[in-house]
């Protein structure tokens, strides 16, 4: 398990399916649960940076995923339906009514489906290079071959495991718009070879559940005109996972919502400019606390 940042407290709560860990920071305001991504991911390593800089005027929560991080085991699928029922038992273990949610990558799916189930729940709304908004990913068939092979998953995982180098090239050409302003790539790469290893596959259920053959079975883009919080949408210009155009549709489609580009950033804003990233946060959560 890799160290929290000061300050930040560590804890979990057993459910029948399996126990969920979890961050929390900060003693008074208005509370802010951070939800990270699917793939080599957990909690610390989306939101590493941003915990401490919200916990200072805010009650931060920040869980483990059910099957990432320290939320394993966990027995029966750790789907999207799955992942809004967890949150919402969280919450009401924390004893919160209502928060804003901050969704990165699946997390920022997992946040959308929350909030049209759940609107009464939701303060506000930010979503990160959010997955779940779109009809087809980029190469997609491809992908969803991927998903249904065996082997794919587990075999990418192994190698991440074995090969830092390779750890590196994936987080530059895939995650980050290239490694020469990562502040902590380093740092990173051991994070996500400790996940990759811990789990076993780079892909959740989330993944196979999400893509068929054609298109997206999780796509909330036809449902989204019904959020009337206020929401914020930041996307990485060079987002290499999920185009900015599907960022830009969301934004449209969503009432009263503001796109925020981070320019020359990839698919984790979060981490390889969190400066500019922490500044939009904090914006937006002052602006609507």
């Amino acid at each position: 398990m890799t160290a929290p940042p000061q300050g930040v407290e560590v804890d979990h709560i057993e459910f029948p399916a399996g126990k969920i860990r979890y961050y929390r920071a900060g003693s008074a305001g208005p509370a802010i649960v951070l939800l990270h991504g699917g793939g080599p991911d957990n909690a610390l390593i989306s939101w590493r940076h941003a915990i401490g800089v919200l916990a200072a005027d805010h009650r931060v929560f920040t869980p483990d995923l059910p099957g990432q991080g320290g939320s394993m085991p966990w027995r029966g699928r750790a789907n999207q339906r799955t992942f809004e029922e967890v949150l919402r038992w969280l919450l009401d273990a924390w004893q919160v009514p209502e928060a804003t949610l901050v969704g990165l990558s699946m997390g920022g799916s997992i946040a959308t489906g929350f909030t049209l189930r759940n609107p009464q729940r939701v303060r506000g709304l930010v979503l990160v290079d959010s997955t779940g908004l779109q009809h087809r990913l980029p190469r997609h068939l491809l992908t969803h071959l991927l998903l249904r092979s065996r082997f794919a998953g587990p075999a990418a995982a192994r190698l991440l495991r074995l090969n830092r180098s390779l750890v590196r090239w994936m987080l530059t050409r895939l995650f980050f718009a290239g490694d020469h302003q990562v502040p902590d790539l380093e740092s990173i790469v051991d994070e996500v070879r400790a996940e990759a290893a811990a789990r076993g596959s780079v892909f959740a259920d989330w993944h196979a559940d999400a893509v068929d053959s054609r298109s997206m079975r999780i796509n909330h883009l036809p449902d989204v005109s019904r959020i009337h919080c206020p929401v914020m949408i930041v996307h990485g210009e060079r987002d290499a996972i999920v185009p900015l155009s599907a960022a830009q549709d969301a934004a449209r489609a969503i009432p009263g919502s503001t796109l925020r580009i981070v320019t020359g950033a990839g698919h984790w804003p979060n981490r390889e400019k969190p400066n500019e990233f922490n500044a939009l946060l904090r914006e937006f959560v002052n602006t609507h606390g």
